[in-house]
């Protein structure tokens, strides 16, 4: 089966906004588009009054509106709309991974609003979406601008990314280069970093030329990194940025003018749960646009020198 552009609905501003960008991506990468509702059933008295009954006409109408709204917009692409009446965490995890159907793709890409309450489930809560974020396997992109929120800032448009040269760079300059060589955009690549705490605790970090050899040798392996996807991709017009100051920060500062912000997040096997990390998680928190946030997976010496097993 083809692959496809997952999104998730809801009824609410969030999730609609989150339905535009899934379908202009979907056309932009001539693929289908799955439009997903998930609301759990829960079996209580009140169901004998009908109130399942009643969740499951109001998805229909949601779902239906929502695949109206696409059709109008982009009638040449192939829209498919499903409600699963099952926890939304698992449903949009099947839903990207395939499971649902006995012969299914995994999903290209999950779209999600950032936040917002449903009339259905109200499924798009952070929580919820930060959970969904940290048990799927492909790039999940987060969506919290709404149809009625202020114009962006006025200016030229371009891709950001986030990239640390010693883990997980060529999955997110991958998926940043081809957004930014898909939509005619300028790349910004953006090494941030900081000392040590232990640095402090020592009491060097003061001695520490971050200006100096430290920059310079930053600036290296920022380009060391981004060469070879410069090379793959050599109509997008790269901007490279090595800054000593806390990634997070940083980011939502060049998100001013950024169409898309893209992000790496380990991905973590552990059994006391799944995370999407610090800097991720404080990323979507303060960076107003879309934010990509694409999953990699250590490589074998990586995971030696960290100890994991």
């Amino acid at each position: 089966m083809p692959r496809s552009v997952v999104v998730g609905v809801d009824g609410s501003p969030e999730s609609l906004a989150a339905l535009d960008w899934a379908a202009e991506e979907a056309a932009r990468r001539e693929l289908p588009l799955k439009v997903v509702l998930a609301w759990p059933t829960v079996v209580t008295p009140l169901a004998v009054l009908g109130t399942v009954d009643l969740a499951r006409r109001q998805a229909d109408v949601t779902l239906r509106d929502a695949e109206l709204r696409v059709q109008e917009r982009w009638p040449e692409l192939t829209v498919q709309a499903v409600q699963v009446p099952t926890e939304p965490v698992r449903a949009l995890v099947d839903e990207v991974t395939g499971a649902q159907e006995p012969d299914g793709a995994p999903a290209e890409l999950l779209v999600l609003g950032s936040r917002g309450f449903g009339a259905v489930a109200g499924f798009l809560v952070g929580s919820v979406s930060q959970r969904v974020l940290a048990r799927t396997d492909c790039p999940v992109v987060l969506v919290r601008r709404g149809e009625d929120e202020e114009e962006a800032a006025a200016g030229p448009r371009e891709v950001v990314v986030g990239v640390d040269p010693f883990e997980g760079a060529d999955a997110v300059l991958a998926h940043a280069f081809e957004v930014a060589e898909r939509r005619g955009l300028p790349l910004r690549a953006v090494y941030s970093w900081t000392l040590p705490a232990t640095y402090q605790y020592a009491g060097i970090a003061a001695s520490v030329d971050v200006t100096g050899e430290m920059l310079v040798y930053a600036k290296g392996e920022l380009a060391r990194v981004v060469q070879p996807w410069r090379e793959k991709h050599p109509g997008v017009t790269v901007v490279e940025e090595a800054v000593n100051a806390r990634p997070a920060k940083v980011l939502a500062d060049r998100a001013a003018n950024a169409e898309l912000v893209v992000i790496g997040r380990r991905v973590r096997r552990s059994p006391l749960g799944a995370h999407i990390g610090a800097v991720a998680h404080a990323v979507l928190h303060h960076v107003p646009c879309p934010v990509a946030v694409v999953p990699y997976e250590r490589d074998e010496k990586q995971q030696q020198e960290a100890g994991d097993e």
